[in-house]
């Protein structure tokens, strides 16, 4: 379908090429996003390689006015190759149930942190984790008795318990 503004969105495009319509305005022009980017984001692409001049977008592609199957194939051969083909070779069924069950990529943490791998390590100084950890949250015996009640208080109890809120 055409109109005088470009081609319209056909709604049996939407399994198709896994996309979903977010909003229609008043004028019944459709937005529709990516499903890919939602659920898996964009791929990882190098800057300089293979004559790639700018930096990867983490962003969701949406697409409006005109619409074209070019356009669809085109990002996501691009951007989510992979997924693509595997995606093609599914039944109707399979593509319905396809995102099923899926967690945003906006959702996770390699979103927002541009995390490339699940396990990060860190070493860490004993005695960092002596005096955060020990003297923090623990108070030894050897402390609790070099605590004199002489701070004003009346109870020796009570300048314990405020020895330990200061900390």
């Amino acid at each position: 379908m055409t109109s005088k503004k470009g081609i319209l969105f056909q709604k049996a495009h939407a399994q198709d090429f896994a996309l979903e319509i977010v909003s229609t305005d008043v004028h019944g022009d459709v937005t529709v996003r990516c499903l890919f980017c939602l659920y898996q984001g964009r791929h990882v692409v190098k800057v300089n390689v293979v004559g790639r001049k700018r930096k990867q977008r983490n962003d969701i592609k949406y697409f409006t006015k005109p619409f074209s199957l070019f356009k669809y194939r085109s990002h996501h051969e691009g951007q989510h190759a992979a997924s693509w083909t595997e995606y093609q070779g599914m039944s109707v069924n399979q593509k319905k149930q396809y995102f099923n069950g899926r967690i945003k990529a906006t959702n996770t943490l390699h979103h927002h942190f541009d995390l490339d791998k699940d396990t990060y390590e860190f070493f860490i100084c004993t005695e960092i984790i002596d005096v955060i950890i020990g003297d923090l949250f623990f108070c030894n015996d050897e402390q609790l008795e070099n605590i004199d009640a002489d701070d004003g208080e009346q109870n020796p109890a009570d300048a314990v318990r405020k020895k330990l809120i200061e900390k």
